[in-house]
């Protein structure tokens, strides 16, 4: 009987940790921030309508996986997640916003330059929110 019990008692641990969107938050934390960085890299060495779409070019490439990564754990509830990986993701989502805010900022004047660097922009901020649309009932 003891023997059962243990059994069932493992299980049910190897279960609980089978659960864990810990390590899926984590890849797409990684990678949400890599393409940040890397649109946030071209806007500001070229924040004409150019540079945003080559950013908005980094930004497609990533898309689709990244939605597919946030869509994956969006639902993560509870024991799935670590309140440190959950504070972490709230933290890097925040960030990068910021960063992206940041760097259109900081080239404002030469964005407003560019009728179209704008328009640009407002379209890529669009697309990347939208990574976190929840779908509409």
């Amino acid at each position: 009987m003891k023997k059962v019990t243990l059994f069932l008692i493992a299980m049910f641990c190897l279960g609980l940790t089978g659960c864990s969107k810990d390590a899926e938050i984590n890849a797409f934390i990684t990678e949400f921030e890599s393409v940040t960085k890397e649109m946030t890299s071209k806007i500001d060495s070229d924040p004409s309508a150019a540079g945003i779409a080559a950013a908005q070019t980094a930004f497609d490439g990533k898309k689709a996986g990244l939605k597919a990564k946030w869509d994956a754990i969006k639902d993560a509830v509870g024991f799935q997640v670590s309140a440190d990986t959950k504070k972490k993701l709230e933290d890097s989502v925040t960030s990068n916003m910021k960063n992206l805010v940041d760097v259109s900022t900081k080239n404002a004047m030469k964005m407003a330059e560019d009728p179209d660097a704008v328009k640009k922009f407002e379209a890529l901020m669009k697309d990347y929110q939208s990574i976190f649309e929840m779908p509409k009932k």
